[in-house]
């Protein structure tokens, strides 16, 4: 039996764990209307009160087997970082000066500050990161006994403290005060919106708008997930937040629980990778390619959008293989005016946001203008926000918490990086995927895929697109592919390890809302997400897809809308077994569109050519199927 005062103790933390995380949101958005903050101060504070909020809101005492123990481990926890805080504010003009000398004191708090932050990062985002975290150490440190290939000179404990914890290039380096000015107020942002009936409200309108469709539910699905995906900065909490609502609007409408749990999860995927928030991947991949957010953000828009539309034709050509038909009139869902002028719960932050950015204000300060114009839509347009103001409240916490999570994890690949600059391993990395690309780009850009898949696996957006963008973009560069392309091409993969398995972790957290099995789940997404997975393939090669990068070409841009447009039905219909005009398709057919879709995706004019003509000729001169029952 449970001890009423232990329930009362951690009901008690939790709730001072939601205030310090409102108070934290309050202190995100005071001062990016109002202050500016010394940078060592800001990052500091920013991981200071993270891992406050995160040892408060996720306790040791949780775990059963820890008990009463578990309060001691968050008390010691809390204490070392404190202790570190002490010692990092003693030496702070030192590190500014560079005459910082190690000593056993500011090394030992150093130690206990590093290993709190580690261990609380744990609770946030499991063990993937960390064992990251700790493999990067042990390799920093054993680089004299370490294969040729990897040997350096390795680390001292004082070099390494240095590095790691007392510098700008570590914990508390560049990209953890980018992540704390411009990517905070975002998940902010993201939370108000959930909490103001934006979300109800979209999947309203995109049931209405799709149900005429055959496969309706899965396509109102992606476009839900896709708009609340760019905002979240995880696929998991995506498909949690708006899984529970479309997984089984999916399953009724026909669809197999598997397919149900791989549309939600694909979907989720992409929607980080949507302009023009990204999950705020943007704002730091602007930042490491020195380009405009503007820019970047005009980038991805034709990617993201053959994306869903390879996704959309998958869901189609499945809804006709098994017989789906589109709701009968007297069941479609109708729109009223009401519904109408509730769209702009979504709309309008949204809008309000692109508006600011394009006007010239910071990141930061179009994101507060996200953040008030969804709180006053959602006071003026939905009742239910307006009796209960509480909500606004509650939704900073849910942004607070959010954004705790996020620093820790951005604080822990903070000691990666450090590791990787002081060992120049990504230079040696990027020169071995170099030399293959002198000889052949596509081997160079399929061992960045299978690295970018195999170190983002378990983590979150931003957390693996950086420890990703530090060693694998580098590489695909020295190979000759424009910075931007790059870093786009490894950011999607990045988001893509969320539904390879053996991981594939976004189809863990589906398949059991849909009753699937995850690993079938993973193997569909993978399939039904295809022209997403080839997509960054293609603006390698064809660069004026990105419309930015390098010299832009109108020929190029059209050609390669063209030929993916027959890759995109060809793959659909030949990985779905289904044509709409030919119902169910016999195996040689599929076999002739997958070549026909391959070939298509080829940059090589005597290749795609001929693939485009082929596709005309398949859909006009195909002899007619009968359709087939569903099995």
């Amino acid at each position: 039996m449970t001890d009423p005062h232990t329930n009362t103790l951690m009901t008690v933390t939790q709730t001072a764990g939601r205030g310090l995380a409102l108070v934290f949101s309050f202190i995100i958005i005071t001062v990016i209307g109002f202050f500016v903050l010394d940078e060592a101060n800001a990052r500091f504070g920013a991981l200071a009160i993270s891992v406050a909020i995160v040892a408060l809101t996720k306790p040791a005492a949780l775990n059963a087997r820890l008990g009463k123990f578990g309060w001691l481990i968050d008390l010691g926890l809390l204490a070392a970082f404190f202790y570190s805080a002490i010692w990092f504010f003693q030496v702070k003009s030192e590190l500014y000066t560079g005459f910082y000398m190690a000593t056993p004191e500011n090394i030992t708090a150093g130690i206990v500050g590093m290993l709190s932050l580690v261990a609380l990062s744990v609770r946030s985002w499991g063990w993937s990161l960390v064992v990251m975290a700790i493999g990067f150490a042990v390799f920093g440190f054993a680089g004299p006994y370490l294969p040729a290939i990897l040997e350096h000179f390795g680390m001292e404990l004082a070099d390494f403290m240095q590095i790691a914890w007392y510098s700008f290039d570590g914990v508390f380096g560049r990209i953890t005060g980018l992540v704390a000015d411009n990517v905070l107020i975002f998940l902010i942002f993201g939370a108000v919106l959930e909490r103001t009936g934006a979300g109800e409200s979209l999947i309203q309108i995109s049931t209405a708008l799709t149900a005429r469709i055959r496969g309706g539910a899965a396509h109102a699905a992606i476009v839900a997930s896709a708009i609340f995906g760019m905002m979240s900065g995880s696929v998991a909490a995506n498909i949690a937040g708006t899984g529970v609502f479309t997984i089984p609007m999916i399953k009724r409408q026909g669809f197999s629980a598997n397919f149900a749990a791989a549309v939600e999860t694909a979907a989720s995927s992409g929607g980080q990778l949507t302009p023009p928030i990204m999950a705020a991947a943007v704002f730091v991949m602007a930042d490491l390619v020195g380009m405009p957010f503007a820019m970047v953000i005009l980038a991805a828009a034709l990617p993201a959008l053959f994306k869903y539309i390879g996704l959309f034709a998958q869901v189609y050509a499945e809804a006709v293989r098994l017989d789906i038909k589109a709701l009968p009139k007297d069941q479609i869902p109708q729109l009223t005016g009401r519904d109408w002028l509730n769209s702009a719960l979504v709309f309008l932050p949204i809008a309000a946001l692109m508006v600011a950015f394009i006007s010239g204000k910071s990141p930061a300060m179009a994101g507060l203008v996200g953040v008030v114009t969804a709180i006053v839509t959602g006071l003026a347009l939905n009742p239910d926000f307006r009796r209960e103001p509480q909500r606004i409240l509650r939704a900073l916490a849910d942004g607070g918490i959010s954004s705790a999570q996020i620093m820790l994890a951005v604080g822990v690949i903070g000691i990666v990086m450090a590791v990787v600059n002081e060992t120049g391993i990504a230079i040696r990395f990027a020169t071995s995927i170099a030399s293959v690309g002198e000889s052949s780009l596509i081997m160079a850009l399929i061992l960045a895929m299978f690295g970018a898949l195999i170190l983002g696996m378990g983590l979150p957006t931003l957390p693996a697109y950086l420890i990703i963008a530090i060693m694998i973009a580098p590489a695909i560069i020295k190979a000759g592919v424009l910075p931007l392309a790059a870093h786009m091409f490894v950011l999607y993969f990045a988001v893509y390890s969320s539904i390879v398995p053996p991981i594939a972790y976004g189809c863990y957290v589906a398949a059991p809302i849909a009753g699937g099995n995850p690993l079938k789940t993973s193997f569909v997404a993978l399939r039904i997400s295809v022209v997403g997975l080839l997509v960054p393939y293609v603006f390698v090669f064809s660069p004026s897809l990105l419309l930015v990068a390098g010299e832009f070409s109108w020929t190029e841009l059209g050609f390669t809308i063209l030929r993916l447009l027959a890759a995109v039905w060809m793959l659909a219909t030949a990985l779905g077994s289904a044509d709409p005009r030919l119902g169910r398709l016999g195996k040689g057919q599929r076999v002739l569109r997958l070549a026909i879709g391959a070939a298509a995706m080829i940059p090589v004019w005597f290749v795609w050519a001929p693939a485009v003509l082929a596709t005309l000729a398949v859909g006009l001169f195909s002899p007619r199927l009968q359709p087939q029952a569903a099995t």
